[in-house]
């Protein structure tokens, strides 16, 4: 996995961009993706089956959740897809902002992913295993929706004793997104809502903190590419406007084919969510 810093550009290395994007022509523009079927079998529970509204209202059920929407292609022949199930991930939270979080200044996710073809590393397909960077894009990206807790400290939206304080329920944090259940977590939110720091419940019940701060402008894209069966392909996990973070303290994600967590990466996660607050402000 990439360090927590940005990534060169292709034009930092001194070529011309390597990637060429092809878009699904029957679902450009669609107005919502939905899953509808899940595997069960693998802990992490990838989608199997969506249901995609068009552009012009037709509804399209039963759709394999890996069908391409979109796909970079570089000079070697390499592919790296946006499966229909991320392509609604991301048009809903980061494009549409239908949940609190980093939104997205790019018309349409295919303007999204073109502005990211021209700036991409160009050798993100034959890196091994999961790919997650971020590049500089020279341009504002829009609004991201986290920051440090000691960056709200320096900005005045927080004081250093608001930190002190909420840094002592950090293993109680990491404890409930271990093992608590959605009402030990919603509980906890309750009883944490009168201080600066609150916490909500964000993608897949995983708590965080939350302050109400306005979101920061960026010009940094986030991207997380990983496998897809096929040795040359990968395929895109999430974009999102702002900063490296790695993925959210949620077990289930940290899982290996077995079922068994693992606590090292589960550990570097809840540390990193924990020291980066949820901005509510617009």
């Amino acid at each position: 996995m990439s360090e927590n810093r940005s990534e060169m550009t292709a034009r930092d290395y001194g070529i011309t961009s390597p990637y060429k994007l092809e878009s699904n022509p029957e679902f450009l523009n669609f107005q919502k993706v939905e899953v509808t079927k899940v595997d069960d079998s693998k802990p992490w529970k990838p989608a199997l089956e969506i249901r995609t509204t068009k552009a012009d209202g037709a509804v399209v059920e039963n759709m394999d959740a890996s069908t391409p929407f979109f796909t970079f292609k570089d000079v070697k022949g390499n592919e790296m897809t946006v499966s229909a199930e991320a392509a609604g991930h991301i048009d809903s939270l980061h494009i549409k902002g239908t949940d609190p979080g980093s939104v997205f200044d790019e018309p349409s996710l295919e303007q999204l992913f073109k502005d990211a073809a021209e700036k991409m590393p160009p050798d993100i397909a034959e890196r091994p295993g999961v790919s997650a960077f971020s590049v500089q894009m020279g341009k504002n990206m829009g609004k991201e929706g986290i920051a440090g807790l000691y960056e709200l400290v320096s900005d005045g939206a927080l004081t250093k004793q608001d930190v002190e304080e909420v840094v002592k329920l950090k293993d109680e944090v990491m404890r409930l997104n271990l093992e608590g259940s959605k009402e030990d977590k919603q509980a906890f939110v309750d009883q944490q809502s009168s201080g600066k720091i609150k916490f909500q419940m964000v993608r897949g019940d995983v708590l965080v903190p939350l302050v109400d701060a306005p979101k920061r402008s960026t010009k940094e894209l986030f991207m997380v590419f990983g496998p897809s069966g096929d040795p040359k392909k990968k395929t895109l996990y999430t974009a999102a406007p702002g900063r490296y973070m790695p993925k959210h303290p949620n077990p289930n994600q940290h899982k290996d084919a077995a079922g068994k967590v693992d606590m090292n990466t589960f550990k570097e996660s809840s540390e990193a969510w924990f020291n980066t607050a949820m901005l509510s402000g617009k």
